[in-house]
């Protein structure tokens, strides 16, 4: 598919520490400007629409409002990356997302930190983020609309992993992410790329391969385990729009510098479709000493 990931927001009402977009919260992106992107992604092949932020649900109005044009231009497939809190708190939004799940495709991203509220709302750094959470999952759970989780490894939660999976397992989820932490300088929150990697390989004992996947971890790591790579998932192509007159056709991570490869992977069977590491953990990667999967 070929994929338009719209910012609505960079405000959120979590505060997590290793959120790569936190810095830009001073960015507002007006309706018009977001109208005008789906209207030009429609027109670059795009059809799958990514709502993301920031917190997007802050603005139902503007989800609504969004995937009703995009609906009406041809798109297939609709993804919100999302806390909870604007589910929770508005139930025209769930109604809105159910009614348009009975033709296209729906698909609510969760973010988990945590598999109780202690440890949730201490990685999100907001009282009462865990409640708004589950609350937001039971009314999804109960229409039509597909449930994605994404994890973000950290030292907080790297050995309470198998508790989360096994939370979230009676919901359904179709996928169940465990995505490798960007962050710029060491902190509290710091976990190392290797044991992330063992972290993972982990959960194949309570998770079916089919509904595991990874961000962030190549296919080298994961040997027997290569279908879990999320972004083999993903979309061919990927457009982006991030802020008012900031389209970026066929944005690829490599050649933004986020990602590195090791200059032996053109060996690799897989190097066409790998994306590499996040270049914060490239050193460690290059130290751990794996090898191209010939």
């Amino acid at each position: 598919m070929h994929c338009l990931n719209l910012k609505i927001t960079y405000d959120c009402t979590n505060n997590c520490s290793f959120c790569f977009s936190s810095y830009m919260k001073e960015i507002s992106i007006t309706i018009e400007s977001m109208r005008d992107a789906v209207i030009k992604g429609r027109k670059n092949g795009c059809d799958e629409l990514v709502l993301s932020g920031g917190e997007p649900t802050l603005y139902p109005e503007y989800i609504i409002d969004l995937i009703s044009l995009a609906n009406g231009l041809g798109y297939k497939k609709y993804i919100i990356q999302t806390n909870g809190y604007g589910i929770a708190t508005s139930d025209r939004l769930v109604s809105f997302l159910d009614g348009i799940a009975g033709n296209s495709e729906i698909c609510i991203s969760f973010s988990v930190h945590g598999h109780v509220a202690a440890l949730h709302d201490r990685i999100s750094d907001t009282v009462g983020a865990f409640e708004y959470l589950m609350e937001a999952v039971e009314k999804i759970s109960k229409t039509r609309c597909l449930i994605y989780t994404n994890t973000v490894i950290n030292a907080y939660n790297i050995n309470c992993l198998n508790n989360i999976a096994s939370m979230l397992l009676p919901y359904n989820t179709r996928i169940m992410q465990f995505s490798m932490m960007h962050l710029k300088e060491k902190s509290p929150l710091y976990v190392s790329f290797a044991d992330s990697v063992q972290a993972i390989r982990q959960l194949r004992e309570i998770v079916s391969l089919d509904v595991l996947r990874t961000e962030g971890v190549p296919y080298c790591c994961l040997h027997g385990m290569e279908q879990c790579v999320g972004e083999s998932a993903w979309p061919t192509v990927l457009d982006l729009y991030n802020k008012d007159n900031d389209y970026m056709s066929d944005f690829k991570q490599l050649e933004y510098g986020m990602r590195r490869k090791m200059d032996n992977c053109d060996k690799c069977i897989l190097n066409d479709i790998c994306m590499g590491v996040w270049t914060e953990h490239f050193d460690e990667f290059s130290s751990l000493g794996f090898h191209p999967i010939i």
